[in-house]
């Protein structure tokens, strides 16, 4: 006998899903009937969980969002200096770029595509959100005198995840990336904001 599995159950397997089929093929080639054999469900029975394909983009950015949320509250939780819980959220960024190597896809394809601004504007949103957070934390390093006051709060938040760009994409064709640079790139992020 077959057991039918709660709504947020299934919901999740259909993001999961649409999530490998992002990081395979894009998500200008994400469909219905795609989700619904990875999920080995027919495709009318997506319908029961999500309108459409614009819903199921939209859980995804959603999905992004709490992954963000998530490395932000780890990094406040660490004991210790602003620096080092930047230092923690970089290495949870790229945690979370090893382990869902969809979302710069989805981050590239929506900020470059006019196709649906209500999407666009949430995925802007939630990435202006998570470098405010960073910005806060380099607000606090300044005042407790660890980081220079020289430098720009702002624009520092920005190069922060400016730093994980060049990871996401060349990441792609070469996975040892993710593994080799951080180091380096956390050390020279370091250096330009010490104090």
């Amino acid at each position: 006998m077959r057991v039918r599995k709660s709504t947020e159950i299934r919901k999740d397997e259909i993001v999961r899903a649409a999530l490998a089929i992002v990081e395979n093929s894009g998500l200008d080639k994400l469909n219905i009937n795609e989700i619904a054999a990875k999920v080995e469900m027919v495709p009318a029975a997506i319908y029961r969980h999500f309108k459409g394909r614009e819903e199921i983009v939209a859980a995804l950015i959603e999905h992004i969002d709490q992954r963000l949320q998530y490395n932000l509250s780890q990094a406040n939780a660490v004991t210790g200096t602003p620096m080092g819980k930047l230092k923690v959220l970089f290495e949870l960024h790229v945690t979370l770029l090893k382990e869902e190597a969809a979302i710069p896809r989805i981050l590239y394809f929506l900020l470059s595509s006019d196709r649906n601004p209500e999407l666009k504007a949430s995925m802007l949103s939630a990435v202006g959100f998570y470098v405010q957070q960073v910005k806060k934390l380099l607000l606090l390093g300044q005042e407790k005198g660890e980081i220079s006051p020289d430098i720009d709060a702002t624009a520092a938040a920005m190069m922060f995840l400016g730093m994980v760009q060049p990871l996401a994409i060349l990441g792609q064709i070469n996975k040892k990336m993710l593994d080799d640079c951080p180091g380096k790139l956390w050390q020279q992020y370091q250096r330009s904001i010490a104090l």
